[in-house]
């Protein structure tokens, strides 16, 4: 793609090339635990709005907006059985989005009326949502996350950045011996820059290894279009670790945009423990309350205005820390940063190679050609060698 139209890769609302492609996959919008059963939300996603709501059985479904009546918010209305009820003039819509009772209205007006549902699904304490055209395919399933192990769902974060911002920084390890310097530091991790970085598209994305000063190999993944693998040691957890022992950490990453200039970010750690003693404190330890006080995103909105400093913070535990020193490298770089003034040398190998593969596939979209048919990762092809 040119200069030119190169921010086709960024920009998602409706009918744009990117916005296509990502909504011809399955897309996570929500944490479950977030939709208790008899409630409903707004979601925007994509630059564009939905409704989320979990009905009294407990299933969770997305539709429409608005109320086909008069064009009221849904979400303001009430859930009855696993219908919603506009809050306006009470127009009542299935799952399926078909109209189902108009107080006052015609017995056989209420037929003629049907508002979009999206097929929907929950699956590792998230839920996924298919926001494209035509029938939606299986919703993958991904054998390290079904293997065993206990399933933390990772905070629901929006940052002030496109989605891309992001992206690029799933499969680059070289940023972690600078921008994770100070939390790295704090758990006695010693992280160099690799000594060779070798990315290379497969069946699933796009694998990148890198050599240890062990002299093993490392392997992690770029799902496309937007996930990403990486295996870590159990203290990458921070203060979790010190009760446990032994173990590693497989974490799934989601990114979704909100807006170009707004994305959602949703994860899923996978802790693989060692003794019964240790599964039972963690599963104690993941019942406890959230961390209270600033969170990570006013804690990097005041390293970016000046007024803090990431080696002085105190009090955050090593996950926490992390994701201020991600927050401020990326949404440092812009909410859209300008791609255009990158230059990219040898150690941007999957950065390069992504945006390949990404026009790639928008270019096939746009000339009404097919794109890959990508397959999902299995627990052999993430082994250390």
């Amino acid at each position: 793609m040119s200069a030119e139209n190169s921010l086709d890769l960024y920009r998602t609302e409706p009918g744009t090339l990117a916005g296509r492609y990502l909504r011809s996959f399955w897309q996570p919008v929500y944490r479950a635990k977030d939709l208790p059963a008899g409630e409903a939300v707004p979601l925007r996603i994509l630059s564009e709005d939905f409704t989320v709501y979990r009905g009294e059985s407990g299933k969770a479904h997305v539709v429409a907006f608005r109320c086909a009546h008069r064009g009221t918010q849904l979400s303001a209305g009430w859930v009855e059985d696993d219908c919603i009820r506009c809050f306006y003039h009470g127009w009542k819509y299935d799952p399926s989005g078909q109209c189902v009772e108009q107080p006052g209205e015609d017995a056989a007006f209420k037929s003629k009326i049907k508002i979009r549902s999206y097929p929907t699904e929950e699956y590792l304490g998230l839920i996924f949502a298919f926001l494209g055209d035509g029938a939606a395919p299986p919703l993958p399933r991904y054998s390290d996350l079904d293997a065993g192990g206990i399933v933390d769902v990772l905070l629901s974060e929006e940052w002030p950045c496109n989605y891309f911002n992001r992206l690029d920084n799933l499969g680059d390890p070289v940023h972690v011996p600078f921008t994770h310097r100070e939390s790295r530091r704090r758990i006695g991790v010693d992280v160099v820059v690799p000594d060779q970085l070798v990315a290379e598209e497969n069946d699933v994305g796009i694998k990148l290894t890198r050599n240890l000063p062990s002299g093993k190999s490392e392997a992690r993944y770029i799902l496309m279009p937007n996930m990403n693998h990486l295996r870590h040691p159990l203290k990458i957890k921070g203060l979790i670790a010190k009760q446990l022992g032994e173990g590693s950490v497989d974490r799934f990453l989601w990114r979704v945009p909100i807006e170009n200039d707004r994305c959602l970010g949703l994860g899923v750690d996978v802790v693989h423990l060692e003794g019964e003693d240790g599964k039972k404190k963690f599963i104690e330890r993941f019942k406890e309350t959230e961390q209270a006080g600033p969170s990570h995103v006013e804690l990097g909105e005041r390293v970016l205005h000046g007024k803090a400093r990431i080696k002085n913070m105190v009090g955050a535990d090593n996950y926490e820390l992390t994701r201020i020193e991600d927050y401020v490298a990326q949404v440092g770089q812009g909410a859209m940063a300008d791609q255009n003034n990158f230059h990219l040398g040898r150690n941007d190998v999957v950065v390069i190679l992504f945006r390949k593969i990404w026009e790639r596939e928008l270019r096939a979209l746009s000339e009404a050609r097919p794109t890959k048919q990508w397959k999902t990762l299995s627990r052999t092809d993430f082994e250390t060698t």
